[in-house]
């Protein structure tokens, strides 16, 4: 496919230095924060170094829902050939049956199965191997990670983009910065990594020599400072629980008191994975009893709130809402409870061309006021500035999801102050995961020299010891 539309020109400052980082080094990381227009940048670098004759072409990995954002990008962005990865062998070998495109668009998951003749076309082609997302990679031992890491020797250039490099924790760098440079930076193995950076009882050690390492491989820029941006505010309302939404929170409670506390440290620790699936459990209770418990009749307490909210917001004309929830099953339920307002949906089991639609509608359509949506799903790639307010149903404890969620609607193009609103069950789970969340992004922002300095609790973050004060005395 050839794109019709002309290149669109430069007009930001800090997307003119971006794409000149990229294009001025063979291996670099773009790290902005989300919404600053890192494809367009990317794109522009890639464009400029086929003209000098440097490159022929790029092979951009992102996730699975973006490959049709990416084509959009690539089309509105420049005039170069390009080709997508559809889903199935047989639409993944189209890909490959000319290799004229300057571009070639797959999704994370299908790199191990293409592994060979990606590896052809790197080497057929001097080209760019591009992680979008590249946060996807964080996970040493995992099939896509394993399978990315494996084909990087065979590209001519290497180049991360990623709003939230740290999408949880300093560790989530070390396969990204391996990507990069084979290891020279952070260590060959990631066994290493953490034996330098890992304290030894627990929390994070040598963080300034971390930061200082990343920095000299990437760029990053915070919106506050490379556009100005409409404001975006945080509200926290509290939720009350009441009659047997809290009985069957306090008895789920008071069970997983009894079990952690009986642990000893090493039991804690050696346990944690199974903690936090516990703790997950606490949230959906908070959020909506029926998630656990279908026999539940009863109308959960965050659903009243989120009425009473969108009774103040939908009567604006023009007005539309995000509403997060990480539980598919409250989007099913939310999609008939407001359907009057003719809400969209966007969640993990939809495929490309439901998402596709759904987005669509929630862009283009006067009468589809809601999208509800999965920010496992939904956080990244996405602009969804015709919406000004989030609101958050429920959270987990993954850093990510709530961060590249959030600013689906504060990126370039917004026009009006964004609220993000918070619905906090008071007494439950919700504020150590409101607290975990606060402290996790606090380290991240240091480690991405975001800020300038760290407490030193925030540096000593151990979930176990956090999770058995948490418990204890909840009466």
């Amino acid at each position: 496919m050839v794109a019709k539309q002309k290149k669109t020109p430069l007009i930001l400052p800090h997307q003119k230095e971006g794409t000149a980082f990229l294009r001025n080094r063979t291996a670099a990381a773009l790290f902005d924060e989300q919404g600053l227009g890192k494809s367009k940048q990317l794109i522009d670098a890639i464009a400029g170094e086929i003209q000098s004759g440097s490159i022929e072409g790029a092979v951009i990995v992102c996730p699975n829902g973006l490959k049709t954002n990416w084509a959009d990008e690539i089309e509105r962005f420049s005039t170069l050939p390009f080709a997508v990865f559809g889903s199935g062998q047989k639409a993944r070998r189209m890909a490959f049956s000319s290799l004229k495109a300057s571009f070639y668009v797959i999704n994370y998951e299908s790199v191990a199965g293409e592994l060979p003749s990606l590896k052809a076309l790197l080497r057929f082609k001097p080209m760019a191997l591009v992680l979008d997302e590249s946060h996807r990679i964080k996970t040493p031992a995992a099939k896509v990670t394993k399978a990315v890491l494996e084909l990087r020797s065979a590209a001519a250039r290497r180049y991360l983009l990623s709003g939230t490099p740290v999408a949880n924790k300093p560790e989530d760098l070390w396969s990204q910065i391996f990507f990069l440079d084979d290891g020279k930076a952070l260590g060959a193995t990631f066994e290493s990594f953490e034996e330098r950076y890992r304290a030894p009882g627990g929390g994070y050690a040598k963080v300034d020599e971390l930061r200082d390492y990343v920095s000299r491989m990437s760029l990053r820029r915070l919106k506050d400072h490379a556009v100005k941006l409409p404001p975006k505010t945080f509200k926290r309302v509290g939720v009350k629980l009441s009659g047997t939404q809290k009985k069957m929170y306090e008895t789920l409670r008071d069970e997983m008191e009894l079990w952690v506390t009986s642990l000893s440290g090493q039991q804690v620790v050696k346990n944690t994975e199974a903690i936090l699936a516990r703790l997950v459990r606490l949230a959906q209770v908070a959020s909506n009893p029926r998630l656990l418990d279908k026999a539940y009749k009863g109308n959960p307490a965050k659903f009243q709130a989120l009425d009473g909210i969108l009774i103040k917001l939908l009567p604006k004309p023009k007005q539309k809402v995000i509403i997060w929830s990480s539980f598919v099953e409250n989007i099913s339920e939310l999609k008939d409870r407001y359907r009057k307002s003719s809400p969209v949906v966007l969640h993990g089991e939809m495929s490309t061309a439901q998402r596709d639609k759904s987005v669509r509608a929630f862009r283009n359509d006067p009468s589809v006021r809601l999208l509800i949506a999965n920010p496992a799903a939904a956080r990244e790639g996405l602009t969804l500035t015709e919406a000004n307010v989030a609101i958050y149903l429920d959270r987990t404890f993954n850093l990510v999801d709530y961060l590249q969620s959030q600013d689906r609607i504060h990126r370039i193009s917004q026009a009006r102050p964004c609220e993000i609103i918070l619905l906090l069950a008071e007494d439950t789970i919700d504020s150590f995961i409101d607290f975990s969340l606060e402290q996790k992004h606090r380290l991240a922002r240091y480690t991405q020299r975001d800020a300038a300095s760290v407490a030193v609790e925030d540096l000593a973050l151990e979930k176990p010891e956090l999770l058995r004060a948490l418990l204890v005395g909840k009466r």
